[in-house]
């Protein structure tokens, strides 16, 4: 079953200075992940859609 969680704008902030769109990229969506794993560690991160993480819960 499919969980969308909002991604918090400070995230965005975080990855600001980073003029490489991969690295920025990239960073974010370790920084998204990160914050999935401490606040739903029942979720299992998939993929983000603009500024919403897609998770399923864990088995």
């Amino acid at each position: 079953m499919k969980h969308e969680v909002p991604i918090p704008h400070h995230y965005l902030w975080m990855t600001e200075g980073i003029s490489d769109r991969k690295l920025r990229k990239d960073k974010f969506a370790g920084y998204v992940e990160g914050y999935l794993k401490r606040s739903y560690p029942e979720l299992e991160f998939k993929r983000i859609e603009g500024m919403t993480a897609i998770c399923e819960r864990r088995e």
